[in-house]
């Protein structure tokens, strides 16, 4: 319990601070940087956010994984406060990239916290379900103050928010999360982890868990890049945290029922690679329907509704799936975890800015939105026919902390 509560806390208030950041980010780099800039930008923070720790994470098994939190949220912290300055564009670039690594650290060492303080894939499961509704609770309130702050033309006090809500939660971190030991004595080369990363998608399961965790991530991405871009040509840019806050409260009620089916699923010897394809439909189905009723800007809600049931059903499964990949590891499962994750995502955002920009003027503000839902219907239509397997055999229970 008090594992759990310290853990909700402090992604209640990180995700406070990100989701009062994601949804006016492309704004404000578009402003400066132009739609190339603002691509690369999203690039930058994207990459790192997602992938950064799997450069270090041989240095992270080597000391508790509380501390290596506390770490990632204090660079996070700090870096979000020095873009206060409003720095010029190579120095903002560095920051956010200096920002996304503490992010990086931070999940990284959060998973493998789960995966070793916690047994059984069921148990897990429920807490990364906790984990999200509180990450939705924070989403359903950023966007608003993100934007009243943006439009009111206070940049510098929407950064000093965002690492304020970093530092709150590396305080709440060191005060309430009961620690758990190191994991290695030695440090891991970077090769070595890497070998050991390609060692697990060598499985067929693995590859094609893989591959549709990838094409889920190229299209959650368009929320924090494409949407915003979207909806401020739509709607009154005042209005634009309507649908985001709309987005989180969706999550907050269909993730219970969601999980409550997924449990019952997973009992019944369902694969998790056939739950997370049907979460990509969701979210792959969502966009062109947004695209399609962008002249009704009340209709999109239609569209925000089925993401966020896409995104109840394929968030905390994400996880769940790669916690059972590599047992002797529970940081070089989340490695493979990361990689995905980084490339599918940082090229959705870099796409979704940069491929939004470049249509809308000449074929519509719904164009980009159906080319990528038809893409992702296709790849995720060809993945299909691939097979949709359990994994080989199953992972031992982890370690339990003392």
């Amino acid at each position: 319990m008090r594992r759990t509560l310290a853990l909700t806390t402090a992604y209640l208030l990180t995700h406070l601070g990100y989701f009062s950041l994601l949804p006016v980010l492309p704004l404000l780099l578009e402003r400066g940087a132009g739609a190339a800039g603002a691509g690369t930008a999203l690039l930058c923070f994207t990459v790192s956010a997602r992938a950064a720790s799997v450069l270090v994470s041989g240095w992270l098994e080597r000391f508790p994984a509380r501390g290596c939190m506390i770490g990632g949220l204090l660079l996070a912290a700090g870096a979000f406060m020095a873009l206060a300055a409003r720095p010029p564009f190579p120095v903002l670039l560095a920051l956010l990239l200096v920002a996304g690594c503490g992010i990086s650290v931070n999940g990284l060492t959060v998973r493998a916290y789960v995966a070793l303080a916690v047994p059984g894939s069921g148990s897990r499961h429920k807490l990364f379900t906790a984990v999200n509704l509180a990450v939705n609770v924070a989403a359903a309130l950023g966007p608003v103050a993100g934007t009243f702050l943006v439009w009111a033309g206070r940049d510098e006090r929407l950064w000093l928010a965002v690492g304020g809500c970093y530092l709150l939660a590396a305080a709440t971190t060191r005060l309430m999360m009961p620690p758990v030991p190191a994991t290695r004595g030695e440090v891991s080369t970077l090769r070595r982890r890497l070998s050991v990363v390609r060692s697990i998608l060598r499985s067929p399961y693995a590859r094609r868990l893989a591959a549709v965790t990838a094409v889920g991530w190229i299209v959650y991405a368009q929320l924090f890049s494409a949407l915003p871009l979207f909806l401020a040509d739509i709607v009154d840019r005042r209005a634009v945290a309507a649908y985001f806050t709309a987005n989180a409260v969706a999550v907050i009620l269909l993730q219970a029922p969601v999980s409550a089916l997924v449990a019952r699923r997973l009992e019944a010897g369902a694969s998790p690679l056939v739950l997370l394809r049907h979460g990509c439909l969701l979210l792959a189905l969502a966009f062109p329907l947004m695209g399609i009723v962008a002249h009704r800007p009340w209709l999109v809600f239609a569209g925000v509704v089925v993401f966020s049931l896409g995104e109840a059903l394929y968030v905390p499964l994400v996880d769940t799936a790669f916690a059972d990949l590599a047992p002797e590891s529970a940081y070089e499962s989340f490695n493979a975890r990361q990689i995905v994750t980084a490339a599918g995502e940082s090229l959705g955002s870099f796409a979704g800015a940069a491929g939004y920009l470049a249509l809308a003027g000449h074929l519509g503000h719904g164009a980009w939105f159906l080319l990528v839902g038809a893409a992702a219907l296709v790849l995720l239509g060809l993945l299909a026919l691939r097979g949709t397997a359990l994994p080989p055999s199953p992972a031992p229970a982890p370690k339990v902390a003392p």
